[in-house]
């Protein structure tokens, strides 16, 4: 199948927050900082996926605030300032998939709150209805359904697949789809899966991803799987890259797979939907805008909203642990090869029909009846 299950994957559980005081208070000096930051700089260098680009498109604009970064290092008072420096140096690179966030135990207490309420969520829970973050699907008429999807995070994809299956009366009976993808940051191409023999006609253009090649981006690769919910999927799909990689030349990039793009066969539903909408903003990022660009790919689909975040064409976040142990990058170690013809990060995907952004809640309610009208045959 076309979607690969960590061609998007971010780490599991990791907040990407300015980085906060220690777990045991203990002291950081202005020392710590400086060196965390001049090896964070080093290593997003030497090991981000995207860097070498960053550095052609903006490089002067880097290395000027790498040099206000240091200045303030140098006086920096404590973990969490010293976090909030380095997290907003790193964004400088790309505004996504790159952020700087506590190592487990570094956390300040909300954002240890945080972690455990997320950790509590990703457990089988006796009554996942009550998951905000859970899949759901909601019969809007009698022609119309609606799926909202909060998040692709890989530990809803077993719930995603069983939605799908416990329900397919119900989406062969309704003609009209909309699918609400606003405020999902993405997660694994593997979780919106179930839902693309619904969705489109045939043949699907796959865009490969490669692998930019460093000993400690093997290293990361080797070790990723264990943190995934499907470990044993996981290594499937990467112990050929793995072995790709420890054989290529340092510096350079391996193909997943034998082409920079591939025709794949999609499995198609015998009762497809006749019209789609896909209701999409600035919030749906990484496998979310993955999600958007191949669905969009069906003639019966369009996408409606704003564009989206833009973050994208560098992707498979992996930690590097910083020299004080505190505070951990988190980098891109893969670009795609739709580079540099079609360039998504910084730009988003645009919609197929441009919304107003809406003032609060209700007016985000009030978007979603205004799709549900059109898509049944009225106007916007």
């Amino acid at each position: 199948m076309h979607m690969s299950f960590l061609r998007k994957l971010a780490l599991p559980l990791v907040l990407v927050l300015p980085v906060g005081a220690s777990a045991a208070d203990t002291p950081y000096t202005p020392a710590q900082c400086v060196a965390d930051l001049d090896d964070l700089n080093a290593f997003i260098e030497a090991n981000d996926a995207g860097a070498a680009d960053a550095l052609a498109d903006h490089g002067p604009a880097i290395r000027q605030a790498f040099d206000k970064a240091r200045q303030d290092a140098a006086v920096a008072e404590d973990m969490k300032t010293c976090g909030r420096l380095m997290h907003a140096y790193a964004r400088t690179w790309r505004p996504g998939h790159i952020s700087v966030s506590p190592t487990p135990g570094n956390e300040t207490r909300e954002e240890a709150k945080a972690v455990q309420q997320v950790a509590q969520v990703a457990r089988l829970d006796p009554q996942p209805a009550a998951d905000p973050d859970a899949p759901r699907l909601r019969v809007l008429g009698r022609n119309t359904i609606l799926f909202v999807i909060p998040t692709f995070n890989d530990r809803y994809a077993p719930e995603m697949k069983k939605l799908v299956a416990d329900n397919r009366a119900a989406l062969a009976s309704h003609k009209n789809w909309i699918v609400d993808v606003r405020g999902n940051g993405g997660g694994s191409d593997s979780t919106y899966e179930p839902l693309m023999g619904w969705l489109l006609d045939g043949d699907l253009r796959g865009y490969r991803t490669e692998y930019f090649v460093t000993p400690a981006n093997i290293k990361a690769q080797e070790e990723i799987c264990a943190k995934t919910s499907d470990p044993d999927g996981c290594n499937r799909q990467m112990e050929p890259i793995v072995a790709k990689m420890r054989t290529a030349a340092p510096g350079s990039f391996v193909l997943a797979g034998t082409n920079r793009i591939e025709y794949e066969k999609v499995k198609l539903e015998a009762k497809r939907p006749a019209r789609v909408a896909v209701l999409a903003d600035h919030g749906c990022g990484s496998s979310c805008e993955q999600f958007v660009l191949e669905a969009r790919t069906s003639y019966r689909v369009k996408v409606l909203g704003r564009p989206t975040y833009g973050s994208l064409d560098v992707s498979n976040l992996r930690p590097h642990v910083l020299p004080s142990g505190r505070a951990q990058l988190n980098y891109a170690t893969t670009r795609t090869t739709r580079l540099p013809d079609m360039r998504i990060d910084t730009i988003g995907v645009a919609p197929d029909i441009l919304l107003p952004k809406p003032a609060d809640e209700a007016g985000r309610d009030a978007e979603l009846r205004n799709v549900q009208r059109w898509i049944e045959g009225g106007t916007l």
